[in-house]
This record gives structure tokens, C-alpha cells and sequence, in this order.
């Protein structure tokens, strides 16, 4: 899902890409009904924590609810060929990033290195193995 700021305001889009959006405003406490009393051994700062929290829970679970929505208007097939869209250009953004050998012996990406990053692999195979830190 791609997600975008407008000033205030933050665009869900479709994983599908069919052009479909949801706006957003941040999170406010109009968000949250709740009322709320301190608990004795709870300090001031652990109520505002602790509201702050559910606001934003609550915001989410309406942002959820609403791409839900959009989501069941999808078909099967339609997520199954994303996923296979996606796997392919991983794959052709993997077959660009692959590993050399210099003439030292020392492993590193073509593509990479020319952007200063000489170690393999290289931090765009790190970010698709999920090892990036």
C-alpha cells in the first residue's frame, strides 16, 4: 500500500493500483470518545500515554475499516497477479545487483559501488532480504 502526506492529510492508496484513496487527517482526540480518570498509581504523564495511544489505535483501526472495504471489492486473481507482478520486479531489481568480484578478491555491486557502497551485499539485497538495519 502506498501511503502519501499531504499537509495534514494522509493518502492510503490501493496495493492494486486501480486509483483508488482514502484521505486521512492525523489522528485528534475527536478520534477518541473515551473517557478517562486516573488510576491511582498512575501518573499524569501514563493517562496522556495511555489516551494518546488509543487515539491512535482508534484512528487506525477507522483507516483499516475503510481500505477493508476497498479491498473486498478485489477478486482473488486480481491479488494473486500483484503478487507475481511484485515478485517479478524484485527479481529484475536482484539480476541488476549482483555480486562481482574485483580484482582483490573483495565481493561488491557493480551497481552500488558506483554510489560509494563497496561491501556485499550490497544495502539494496540487504533491504530485499530484510537484513537492512
Amino acid at each position: 500500500m502506498t501511503v502519501q502526506t499531504y499537509g495534514p492529510t494522509i493518502r492510503y492508496q490501493c496495493p492494486l493500483d486501480c486509483g483508488w484513496y482514502h484521505d486521512a487527517p492525523p489522528a485528534t482526540p475527536d478520534d477518541n470518545p473515551n473517557q478517562y480518570t486516573q488510576a491511582p498509581d498512575e501518573t499524569f504523564q501514563d493517562l496522556v500515554t495511555r489516551m494518546a495511544g488509543d487515539t491512535v489505535r482508534l484512528h487506525v483501526e477507522k483507516v483499516d475499516a475503510a481500505l477493508l472495504e476497498h479491498l473486498n471489492t478485489h477478486t482473488v486473481p486480481q491479488f494473486v497477479g500483484k503478487i507475481a507482478e511484485q515478485r517479478d520486479s524484485i527479481q529484475r531489481v536482484r539480476e541488476l545487483h549482483e555480486k562481482r568480484d574485483s580484482d582483490t578478491g573483495h565481493p561488491y555491486c557493480d551497481v552500488c559501488s558506483n554510489h560509494g557502497d563497496t561491501d556485499w551485499p550490497c544495502a539494496t539485497i540487504r533491504a530485499l532480504d530484510g537484513t537492512e538495519s
